[in-house]
């Protein structure tokens, strides 16, 4: 896989990079599929390959590695993989808020922490926050929970071999929907209540690439940026490109991620893709303060928002708040 992806000689020549998204082809990542079908990668005179995610592709390793130089995924999973010896550098914040949440059955009370005790949950490799609210109190994740692998689907939780099913809230809750389970009884857990909730989706890079090319850096950005706010604009659209790159989710339930996609990115007062000095200090304070990473990482190394300011200069004159949002109405998986 690593030598598919290119070589560290070959990266950046004629704009050449690959950017690997965090999990399969989904409207969570509609914004390199947008910036990539509207050309804004080839006006910045990038030439861009997006290498799609899934249990076998880890974008933080393939970054890591220099056999991507770009990549999109959650915020913590960047911490927890520099922690361990990458170099990665955080570019861009699309989520100051995170998606993360664990669902459960309402009758089955599962609506703390504490309550977590002897159940079986079922994660991914992106559960920081659950991984820190288990040690903020008291649970050792190897013998006070079992940890269950969770698949691509809410099908575990539904046969009822997971009390307790990880899940983003653009994605599993509308599988429920869609499965014929009404959301009222269902109990969804949302760890920034905990105080253990950490960043969301950004877009990062490879630590020595990036310092060896902060202007293209800023043009890969400024053109995601530019990606993601279109789809802002033109939901149905950017649902189209995630169609065209080869998702197999139905149309209908892709309309209903992308909506709640888009509430989610757009629900900050902050411009779009502001690296916020607060939100990396909860999520470092949070992952190393319960044992999740062993070291508090450096910030100020870990945030190029040099690179991140010069790309809103590239993007230029355009809005990148949240001001003119509206969710599309009447939109269900």
């Amino acid at each position: 896989m690593l030598a598919a992806c290119g070589s560290d000689s070959e990266a950046g020549a004629d704009g050449a990079v690959t950017v690997v998204t965090g999990w399969v082809v989904q409207p969570e990542f509609a914004q390199v599929y947008a910036a990539e079908a509207l050309g804004y990668y080839d006006d910045a005179g990038l030439d861009v390959t997006i290498q799609a995610g899934g249990p076998e592709v880890n974008a933080e390793q393939l970054v890591g590695a220099n056999s991507a130089q770009f990549g999109v995924d959650a915020g913590s999973n960047v911490l927890t993989s520099n922690d361990i010896g990458t170099d990665l550098v955080s570019l861009t914040q699309l989520e100051q808020e995170s998606s993360l949440r664990l669902l459960s059955w309402a009758e089955d009370n599962l609506d703390t922490p504490e309550s977590w005790e002897g159940k079986r949950i079922g994660i991914w490799s992106s559960v920081n926050s659950l991984y820190a609210s288990l040690a903020k109190h008291g649970l050792d994740r190897d013998t006070d929970v079992t940890l269950v692998e969770q698949g691509f689907d809410v099908s575990q939780f539904l046969n009822g071999d997971v009390d307790l099913a990880s899940a983003y809230a653009y994605n599993e809750p509308g599988q429920l929907v869609q499965a014929g389970v009404p959301l009222e009884d269902i109990a969804i857990y949302n760890y920034a209540s905990d105080d253990t909730e950490t960043l969301g989706l950004q877009v990062f890079g490879n630590g020595d690439f990036v310092r060896e090319n902060p202007e293209l850096a800023a043009d890969f950005v400024a053109a995601t940026l530019r990606g993601q706010i279109h789809c802002r604009d033109n939901p149905q659209e950017c649902v189209s490109f995630v169609a065209d790159a080869g998702s197999s989710m139905d149309s209908d339930f892709m309309l209903w991620q992308m909506n709640e996609m888009n509430k989610s990115i757009w629900s900050s007062d902050l411009p779009l893709g502001t690296l916020d000095q607060a939100a990396f200090q909860q999520t470092s304070d949070v992952l190393s303060e319960t044992g999740v990473i062993e070291s508090a990482p450096d910030l100020d190394e870990l945030m190029r928002t040099d690179v991140y300011d010069d790309a809103v200069t590239r993007v230029g004159d355009v809005d990148l708040t949240s001001a003119t949002f509206e969710p599309l109405p009447n939109v269900s998986p």
